[in-house]
């Protein structure tokens, strides 16, 4: 008999491992603690952390008991999305989203409150408490920044309790609101053609970027050097009396920076191992007879919108060489000009010369940098733009939260 009991209890661990072994929409779940997850889209709807590509974020969670000393009630706890089935199962792609909890029941308390702190993302940071739990830390180190990663905090949830009145927020029964905010940059690079001279009748400009290639002997690499390190220590305390009368409230991030030389907290690495070089790729695009603008429909991009860590431009090295040819008429393959130019070559140029109007690359920003070459007068234009980092609607999720 208690051979076949111990096959039973690894065949329940089994059905457990990825279902949620509970009837949901009933009386007793309304006491155990749920999240309505939310990523941070700055004036707009805020959408599922789903459309984000993550289906699972980790939570620390400190209690304040009405009487007695504060304690940890979640220790960096996994909390999955889940469906609506009879017998939940966690979702881990498309939509279908029910809610968002962990795997093992967490209930809220009689009393006093709880205080939530939550990350998401391709990298996870080592958290830490203070002594009387007030002050929760989350530590990333020195990481690499990848050009796929995405580093998501969400603002603490501080002071929620369903069972208290002082402390109930009206929709917290629908789960502690948790809304993720990316602490990361993404930069792209598109080339364009224009010139403001009168167009011509008969002569066809073209324009060849060069990634990396040997001319006539000169070898050119066209190559944006950035800073691929960092570290990055941020802090969240919970400063008003553990009595205070208040309404529950999600409080924002502090850096806890070592170093004035900072962007949004990052502390940039400052060896040559701390430093990325991009290739740029290689592109032609022309302006025809008659026109002063290249044709091109799809946008030539020099580097594909990526991630970046948060930095200053002023840390950035920039050069790009370029193949300009012109011609008459019918005569494309025998050219009456052939040459190389180059931007950013003399005194190692960074972002910032070139567009000074940008000092930083900023989290949740995309930064795009258009570059007009006018090929006839050899002028070289960079146009930044700056817009809110927001994900596609192609992406969006349906994540019902009540």
């Amino acid at each position: 008999m208690k051979k076949y009991f111990i096959l039973a209890a690894a065949a329940l661990v089994a059905l457990t491992a990825c279902t949620k072994v509970d009837v949901p929409n009933t009386v007793e779940n309304s006491k155990k603690i749920s999240f309505q997850v939310a990523n941070y889209v700055a004036q707009t709807k805020a959408g599922s952390l789903a459309t984000e590509g993550f289906y699972k974020f980790n939570t620390v969670a400190t209690q304040f008991p009405a009487i007695g000393a504060a304690s940890l009630f979640m220790n960096n706890v996994e909390v999955d999305a889940w469906d609506n089935a009879e017998t939940p199962a966690k979702v881990t792609s498309g939509n279908g989203i029910y809610t968002w909890a962990p795997e093992v029941d967490y209930y809220w308390p009689k009393t006093g409150y709880i205080n939530f702190y939550s990350y998401a993302g391709s990298k996870s940071p080592t958290t830490s408490l203070s002594e009387d739990k007030k002050t929760v830390y989350f530590d990333y180190g020195t990481i690499t920044v990848a050009s796929n990663d995405n580093i998501l905090v969400a603002d603490a949830a501080l002071r929620f309790n369903t069972n208290t009145d002082k402390y109930k927020k009206d929709n917290v029964t629908k789960g502690v609101p948790t809304i993720f905010r990316r602490q990361l940059a993404h930069v792209v690079f598109k080339v364009h053609l224009k010139t403001t001279q009168p167009a011509s009748s008969n002569t066809t400009w073209k324009v060849r970027t060069i990634a990396s290639e040997t001319i006539s002997g000169t070898a050119y690499a066209s190559q944006l050097t950035i800073v691929k390190n960092g570290s990055l220590k941020l802090q969240n305390e919970d400063a008003l009396a553990a009595n205070a009368d208040l309404n529950t409230t999600e409080q924002g991030w502090t850096a806890v920076v070592g170093s004035s030389a900072n962007v949004d907290g990052w502390i940039a690495g400052t060896a040559d191992t701390d430093k990325e070089v991009i290739t740029l790729t290689t592109q032609t695009l022309t302006i025809p007879t008659t026109k002063q603008e290249s044709q091109e429909t799809d946008p030539a991009y020099l580097i594909a919108e990526r991630t970046v860590m948060p930095q200053a431009t002023a840390n950035t090295k920039f050069v790009l060489y370029y193949e300009v040819t012109a011609s008459h008429d019918n005569f494309a393959t025998d050219p009456f000009l052939k040459e190389v130019r180059s931007v950013g070559v003399d005194a190692a140029k960074t972002m910032k010369d070139l567009a000074s109007s940008i000092e930083n690359w900023n989290k949740n920003k995309v930064i795009t940098y258009n570059i007009i070459i006018d090929p006839v007068s050899e002028k070289v234009t960079f146009d930044p733009a700056v817009e809110d980092w927001s994900t596609p609607a192609s992406a969006d999720i349906n994540v019902p939260l009540s």
